[in-house]
């Protein structure tokens, strides 16, 4: 049996594009530029808040995406994340991992900051060990370093360990840091981007993805 199963966040754990969008739109008002669509979000989620920030301007103003992402963050932050929710049977999924001695984290390319508000608030009930974000000098997934340090923490290696998420990123954090993933089909990834980043186990949903965990 595995010991710790590591989670991505946005997509995976909340769905949180409506907020996403929302927030982003609030910025981009602010500086003067035009709202992106939620299927433009949708895309353009994923490796980090700064990418997101500047696939989000507009091409006249992609020369100022230092401010704008610092605009955008202290946006991000404040959000009230009213439109952000769980998915189906994810409470039941999380109680029969830890019930089983698994032990969970989250790790995220959204800023540590906003991740905390949300450890803090709608994923304070699931009593994850750790949630893991974006920080300064800190490279974001792909690169494994903040899921090495979620294992750290868990006191657990690699091996024992599964990443699950929604994103090609997941997928190639996962390979990465020498784990097994199991990519899910409710977040912002098609199945057949995911296999294009070499996913080969999915979940259609949490009941399923249960099963799959506590099958290792």
């Amino acid at each position: 049996m595995i010991k710790a199963v590591l989670f991505d966040l946005d997509g995976t754990v909340l769905d949180t594009l409506p907020d996403l969008n929302a927030c982003m739109n609030e910025a981009l008002r602010q500086f003067g530029c035009p709202p992106v669509t939620m299927e433009q979000s949708r895309a353009f989620v994923g490796h980090g808040g700064k990418q997101y920030a500047a696939m989000a301007l507009p091409p006249e103003k992609k020369g100022q995406i230092d401010a704008f992402y610092e605009l955008y963050k202290g946006v991000h932050v404040r959000w009230k994340n009213e439109r952000t929710f769980p998915f189906p049977h994810e409470a039941e999924c999380l109680a029969a991992l830890k019930a089983a001695g698994m032990r969970l984290a989250v790790v995220t390319n959204k800023s540590q900051a906003a991740a905390d508000v949300l450890k803090n608030t709608l994923l304070q009930p699931y009593g994850f060990a750790a949630v893991i974000g974006n920080r300064e000098g800190v490279p974001v997934k792909p690169d494994p370093a903040t899921a090495f340090e979620a294992l750290r923490l868990l006191g657990v290696a690699p091996e024992e360990a599964v990443f699950v998420g929604d994103g090609d990123t997941d997928v190639q954090t996962a390979k990465n840091a020498g784990m097994r993933c199991v990519s899910v089909l409710w977040g912002y990834r098609s199945r057949a981007q995911l296999a294009e980043a070499g996913a080969t186990l999915f979940a259609e949903d949490f009941l399923q993805l249960e099963k799959i965990l506590l099958a290792f």
